[in-house]
């Protein structure tokens, strides 16, 4: 089990070897709690991984893990999302779906980090456009 100073180490070190220098910003690797600046909070608490996330002064979510890989799937979530949008809005087709760039470049990025997480992102946009197809004009 890593510290969380470790847990910071690996995390950056994951994503700078495979995206480079990005923003991480309101990722913090500290302890979370009610009234703490809004963002993200990873840290290790009694042996166990979290992942809290607040908003408005409140703790909104809560993900505990022991797995490693399960803090880097979330942190690549987060530092990413930016970087997704963006292209997203700058490769979007007249008449296309919006989604379908962002999904691309979803796909893309976290193929990066292993056949896990592409096949796990795979299924949630799988699981997605179940629920709601792309709507092409």
């Amino acid at each position: 089990m890593l510290s969380t100073e470790e847990l910071k180490n690996y995390v950056y070190n994951e994503v700078q070897t495979r995206l480079g220098e990005v923003s991480c910003g309101n990722l913090f690797f500290a302890e979370g709690t009610d009234n703490s600046v809004e963002g993200t909070y990873i840290f290790n608490k009694n042996n166990e991984y979290h992942i809290l996330f607040t908003e408005k002064g409140k703790i909104r979510s809560d993900i505990v893990t022991d797995k490693k890989r399960e803090v880097l799937w979330n942190a690549v979530n987060i530092i990413s999302a930016n970087i997704i949008i963006n292209f997203a809005i700058c490769n979007r087709e007249k008449g296309k779906d919006f989604r379908r760039a962002l999904f691309a470049k979803e796909k893309e990025i976290f193929s990066l980090f292993g056949q896990d997480f592409q096949k796990r992102k795979d299924e949630e946009i799988e699981e997605i456009l179940k629920k709601n197809p792309y709507n092409d004009i």
